[in-house]
Parts: structure tokens; sequence; C-alpha cells
């Protein structure tokens, strides 16, 4: 890595920077300043306005519509409400980016291998975070440009076509007064306004991606540096090193549990709304892919499908690597030679192994902790939800 490269990234301050600079400017980095707060609340409105309003008072013709319209308005009530739980607790999570910052600059000065590698995963961070945010921008644009090909089917239908005329929507709703299912004119309005509604659930669907999925990271990152600095204590020294040593790597673990601590209060909230709604997402859209299949129309109930799908199995994963390198930590204490130590180290040694044996954990609400053997459980509550479903809809037909 180079000199100048090395001294920015290396810096505390470089921590989930371009998160905390898309928190600003949606009004969500934690300051008391009004016009973060005229920001934040000027979104919410936004949201309301252009999405709930329309999805109560629209109306959907036909029991496809309302299963589609039921799937957007859940997706973005899991973004919008789960920004709401964030703003309920940025205070705490602004205290744990403080506790982030304070942590870096204790490992940075216990050694430059660890000062190295946090300069490192810096650096991917921040490119991480970039190409994330690049990418939901070309999702939002294909996502607002793809239902736009029905206005070419309409103008090269035949001409005695006795096809009803069909508009593909991004929101299957009735739109105000445009009748934009219908009329081309009003739908190209219709278009037209959906462009920043689509931009905006991009832009806070990637910053609750962003900090979420982050924040985990770096506690799995500083857990992995507390590994490597219990196992880079000497079994064998002078009492003065190995105390000072150890009393280095006890203060560096208490810092990281608090930081897990209140990363955790503060997503608990936002993770329980994720968990619910992805589970009532895939039930209903399994159940609507089966009896309609794969169209144009249900592009709509596919990607938001997938993008459920993706966004739970990263927090999940993520969770199942911060576990691993908690359970590596209470291992490398474990199998350091304390018994070569002093009875007052010894102790210290003690101290650190009764906190390795009750990590904290990020959790969904207070229930159960997130990780790959909770999705495997939420995969199979929603097929079973989407079974019955699906044999509670054959007997009505029949």
């Amino acid at each position: 890595m180079q000199f100048e490269m090395f001294q920015k990234y290396s810096s505390p301050e470089t921590i989930l920077s371009f998160v905390l600079y898309l928190l600003h400017i949606v009004g969500l980095d934690g300051t008391r300043n009004i016009w973060a707060r005229i920001r934040f609340g000027s979104i919410i409105l936004f949201y309301v306005f252009f999405t709930v309003i329309p999805q109560l008072i629209g109306g959907n013709p036909d029991v496809h519509q309302f299963v589609r319209a039921s799937v957007e308005f859940l997706f973005n009530c899991n973004i919008f409400v789960g920004s709401l739980f964030f703003a309920a607790n940025v205070s705490t999570f602004r205290g744990f980016v403080q506790e982030l910052k304070i942590l870096a600059q204790l490992t940075c000065s216990l050694s430059y291998n660890l000062k190295h590698a946090l300069a490192r995963f810096n650096q991917r961070a921040d490119i991480f975070a970039k190409i994330q945010t690049t990418c939901m921008a070309v999702i939002a644009l294909s996502y607002w440009a793809a239902p736009i090909t029905s206005i070419y089917w309409f103008y090269f239908r035949p001409i005695n076509s006795t096809e009803p005329l069909r508009l593909v929507q991004h929101l299957e709703v009735k739109f105000y007064w445009l009748e934009n299912r219908t009329i081309l004119k009003d739908y190209v309005i219709f278009v037209l306004i959906m462009l920043p509604v689509v931009c905006m659930c991009s832009i806070m669907c990637n910053i609750k991606v962003m900090s979420i999925s982050c924040s985990i990271a770096y506690c799995t990152m500083f857990t992995r540096l507390t590994v490597k600095a219990v196992e880079k204590m000497p079994d064998i020294t002078p009492y003065d090193r190995t105390s000072k040593a150890l009393f280095n790597v006890v203060l560096m673990h208490a810092r990281l549990l608090k930081c897990i601590h209140l990363l955790n209060r503060t997503l608990r909230s936002m993770l329980l709304m994720q968990w619910l709604v992805c589970g009532l997402n895939w039930s209903i859209s399994l159940v609507y892919l089966t009896n309609t299949g794969i169209s144009l129309k249900s592009v709509t109930v596919i990607v938001m499908f997938c993008l459920a799908t993706v966004e739970t199995f990263i927090y999940c994963l993520l969770g199942t690597r911060l576990a691993t390198q908690q359970e590596r930590l209470e291992r490398a204490v474990y199998t350091k030679r304390w018994y070569n130590y002093s009875l007052k180290v010894q102790r210290n040694v003690l101290t650190i192994l009764r906190q390795a044996q009750k990590p904290a954990h990020i959790t969904v609400g207070k229930f159960f902790r997130v990780n790959l053997e909770e999705f495997s459980r939420i995969v199979n509550l929603s097929y079973s939800a989407y079974v019955v479903l699906k044999d509670k809809i054959k007997m009505d037909t029949n």
C-alpha cells in the first residue's frame, strides 16, 4: 500500500466515512441539526405522498395487481419504516461510531501490523461502499426503464388488434388524478414522476444495507484483530511486558463488546422489520409467480424478491462471520500458555476468557441471533406459509 494511501486509511476518521457521508445527506448522521431533521422529514413526507397515499386510495382492478401492489408496498415499507427505526436509535449509532474510532486508535497504538490490517480493511470497505452505491443506481434506473417498453408494444401492435391496452406500471396503483393505466399521455407523466420516487427508494435502500452490513463487518474485523493481538502475546516474557500486553488486549476486547452491544441496540428493530417483511414477501411472491409465471408484468415482483433475499442473506452471513471470529477469540485466549504467567496475570486472562465466553451478538429484536441458521429457518417458515397459501387458493378455486 502506498504511503499516502496508508496514512489516509489508517486514520480512525476514515471508518465508515462514506456511509456517514450518505447518512449526512439524508439527515441521519445523528447531529442535532434542524436542517438534518428537515431533510429526513422531507424524505418521509415524500414517501407518504408518492407511495403510501396512492396505494391506499388508488384501488386495484384485479387480484394480480393487488398482489403486485402488496409486494411493492411491503418492500418500500421495509425501507422507510426501517429508516424511522434507525432515526429513533441514531444517537446510539453515533455512540457506536465513536467507540469504533476509539477502538481504532487503541488498535493502531499496539503494533504496526494491526495498524496496517486496519488500513487495508478501511480501503476495501470504502471501495465496496462506492461500488455498492453504483450498483444500486444501475438497478434503480433499470427498474425504472423496464416498464417503459410497454409503450413500444403500444405503438407497434396491429392496428386492428382487439387486445386491450396494457401499460406496465412502476406502482400497481392509479396515481391520484392520472389515468396511468389506460391513457398514454397520463402514463408518460406518471413515468416521469416515478423517476425521483424510484431514485429515492434506491438511495434509502442502499443506505440501509450499507449501514448495517459495513457496521457488522467492522465489528468482525476488530474481533479478528483482537484475536491477532492475543496470538502475538509472548508465552514467557518479563512480568511488566506481559502484564501491559494483556491489559491492552483486555481493554481492546471490552471496547469491542461495547461496540457490538451499541450496534445491536441500533439495529435490532430494523432487523425485526426486515425479517417480518422478508417472510411475507417471499410467501406472497412465490404464490404469485407459481400462478402467473414469469413475464414482463411480474418483473417488479421478481426484482423485489431477489433484493429481499440477497439483503437478508448478507446480514445472516455477516452475523455468522462475527460469531465465528468471537469463537476464535475464545479459543485463542484459552490456548495461550497462561499457566506460565504470574497469578496476577492469570487473573487478567480469566477476565478476558469470561468475557469471551459470553460474546455479544447481533439479534433480530430480542428473539434470536442473526446467522445463516436463522436464514435457513426463515426460508423454511416462508416456504411452509407458501404451501398453505397455495393449497388455500387451490381449494377456493375448486
